[in-house]
């Protein structure tokens, strides 16, 4: 599976859209349609799987209440087959719904009814692509073995590869480029996701906790400090 696009305009990625209401469903198409993306729409989890093993996929609009499965079963199901941004677009809005979301490897998550323009324009940033200088393809080194290399996307603690999303990816090598600075949840919700919204904090606090847990489990522990009241840090 590929990822097209540079921005998701001009190249006319397609985008999945997968939701069990068919008046939502439709309309996120016609709004994708008027933005000049290519739109396709299924009713279930076990019909979007299908439709990624036969087709180039750039992003999947992911809606809840699925007949077939729960949206974070299709959302497991997704992540094992592509690294493409995935948006939980449902009416759950507790912060145990979201960090399950954001665990499971989504990148953005919105609430039910959603506002087309706001979707719209958080699919820009995460559909954006902004052509990496000569540096960014260098080897960054942190403490406890870790090292990322952004040309292939990998992370490793101790040469042992590190499994991350692209926006797990993103928090950690922001805040390795900023080693021993405190990084901000605005910032990191800017530069990662490419926007600052009211969920920001959320969003981050929910990356750090799985990322804090995936280097621990890698056998790199503390290596993501919390500052109280202002954001995180690397030493």
């Amino acid at each position: 599976m590929t990822l097209m696009g540079s921005d998701g305009t001009g190249d006319r990625a397609r985008i999945l859209v997968v939701d069990d209401d068919e008046p939502t469903r439709l309309a996120v198409l016609a709004m994708l349609s008027e933005s000049g993306w290519v739109g396709r729409g299924v009713p279930s989890g076990e019909r979007a799987v299908e439709v990624l093993e036969q087709d180039s996929v750039a992003l999947v609009i992911l809606g809840a209440t699925l007949p077939d499965s729960s949206e974070l079963d299709t959302l497991r199901q997704i992540r094992a087959r592509a690294a493409i941004p995935v948006v939980v677009m449902t009416a759950a809005a507790s912060l145990d719904d979201r960090v399950a979301a954001f665990d499971l490897g989504a990148d953005d998550y919105l609430v039910k009814p959603v506002e087309m323009v706001e979707l719209q324009r958080r699919l820009r940033a995460l559909l954006r692509r902004v052509p990496p200088s000569p540096e960014a393809y260098e080897a960054i080194t942190g403490p406890a073995g870790l090292e990322l290399r952004p040309q292939v996307q990998e992370a490793t603690v101790s040469g042992r590869p590190v499994p991350l999303t692209p926006r797990e990816f993103g928090v950690l090598s922001l805040l390795l480029q900023r080693r021993g600075a405190v990084v901000t949840p605005d910032e990191i919700s800017r530069t990662v996701w490419g926007y600052e919204t009211l969920g920001s904090r959320n969003f981050v606090e929910a990356h750090i906790s799985r990322l804090r847990a995936k280097l621990s489990g890698h056998g790199a522990h503390d290596v993501i400090a919390t500052v109280r009241g202002m954001g995180y840090r690397i030493r």
